[in-house]
């Protein structure tokens, strides 16, 4: 599995959520139904509009604040520095980690999730630390590449 080991400092990001179930396969249709939203209700092309980029193109994702029963899944992008957003839009602070990053040319990262749980995590020496995970989504619609990045410590 193609991944790499990076720290980083830390950083915010803005954006909007939505909770979705912690049940993968619920989770699964939840999220790209979020997604759609977002981009109906006109957050995605004013998150966009306030980056100084074009409407349409594509945002990451935050998964963060994990119970049982849900997590949020936020639609967000890194918060330039002295950029003043509406109050519609939450801001999210990402502590400096380290990062197991999983890259995906195809941009399938529900298949990437379930791969990284279930063969990388079992065998590698890292395990994942309480943080925000994210899928950082780079290019336009029908031309995105993609990457999942997860916190990680050794074990």
């Amino acid at each position: 599995m193609n991944y790499r080991i990076e720290q980083r400092g830390s950083f915010e990001m803005f954006g909007v959520y939505g909770l979705i179930n912690s049940d993968q396969q619920i989770a699964f249709s939840e999220v790209p139904q979020f997604r759609e939203k977002c981009d109906e209700d006109g957050s995605v092309d004013l998150m966009n509009e306030l980056l100084g980029r074009f409407g349409n193109t594509v945002l990451h994702a935050a998964l963060y604040d994990h119970t049982r029963e849900s997590f949020k899944y936020m639609i967000c992008y890194h918060l330039p520095k002295g950029l003043e957003i509406p109050e519609i839009f939450t801001k999210l602070s990402v502590p400096a980690l380290t990062w197991a990053i999983f890259p995906d040319p195809q941009c399938d990262l529900q298949k990437l999730w379930v791969r990284i749980y279930s063969e990388w995590f079992p065998t590698s020496e890292y395990e994942q630390v309480e943080a925000p995970s994210f899928e950082m989504y780079y290019g336009m619609p029908g031309h995105t590449q993609g990457e999942i990045w997860i916190p990680v410590k050794k074990k």
